[in-house]
């Protein structure tokens, strides 16, 4: 039986994320999510936009997203998040894991919420 390395549960999600980065918007579509990030399915053009704002030491910025949780109300959540790592899943799709770096927190407490429905 395999370690569960996650310091937290993940649960699939389904549903549009809008990603803002230096003034542009792009969207994904949203794979899992835990209380500390979420998962998304992205085209290139993100993966290049996030890779030409990278920083002289090689850290990605911190943007904008905004997603909908079904399950809780159908409100937007609003999120500041940075990129700790993207994978390729073909040639134009690839996943992108985000980190929340700060979340209000009436959406922190929907996030949890919907969390903890959705794992039961």
């Amino acid at each position: 039986m395999a370690n569960e390395r996650r310091n937290y549960p993940r649960v699939p999600i389904l549903g549009d994320a809008n990603l803002k980065l230096s003034g542009i918007v792009r969207s994904g579509t949203l794979m899992n999510i835990s209380p500390s990030g979420i998962q998304i399915e992205c085209q290139h053009n993100l993966i290049e936009q996030l890779s030409r704002a990278k920083s002289v030491s090689g850290l990605f910025p911190n943007f904008e997203l905004e997603f909908e949780l079904e399950a809780a109300g159908r409100e937007r959540v609003k999120s500041v998040c940075n990129e700790p790592y993207f994978r390729r899943l073909s040639q134009d799709n690839y996943n992108l894991g985000l980190n929340f770096i700060a979340l209000s927190d009436s959406d922190e407490r929907r996030v949890t919420e919907f969390i903890n429905k959705m794992a039961t």
